[in-house]
């Protein structure tokens, strides 16, 4: 391998780090805010219905990212786990998967990844 391909796997694993550290620390505030929830006092007079809670937001995956969990994903061996996933969405390498496809591909490669 050479020192450049070397390089690039490595700043791959880093900004994968990095984005992990962030939805880390997102998730521990989230956490925080919510240890101490306001009392809600109920009218049992006029009882209101609640409005559904809105569905949660699917993170939007920029190019760059999703190519550093698949070479993270290829760097722990598991190259044609890879290859597979990209074939799954009719792809013969990462470019050549839709944008709208990343968050669903990303969550494929944790499974993977995880074991």
């Amino acid at each position: 391998m050479s020192k450049m391909s070397n390089l690039d796997l490595v700043l791959d694993e880093m900004i994968t780090a990095g984005q992990k550290m962030i939805d880390a620390a997102t998730a521990l505030k989230e956490m925080f805010s919510d240890i101490a929830p306001a009392v809600r006092k109920i009218d049992t007079k006029t009882e209101k219905k609640e409005a559904p809670a809105p569905a949660p937001e699917v993170k939007k995956y920029s190019f760059q990212e999703v190519r550093g969990i698949m070479a993270s994903l290829a760097g722990k061996g598991k190259k044609a786990e890879t290859k597979a996933l990209l074939t799954k969405y009719g792809a013969s390498r990462l470019s050549d998967v839709k944008e709208e496809d990343y968050p669903a591909l990303v969550a494929e490669a944790e499974v993977i990844a995880n074991g």
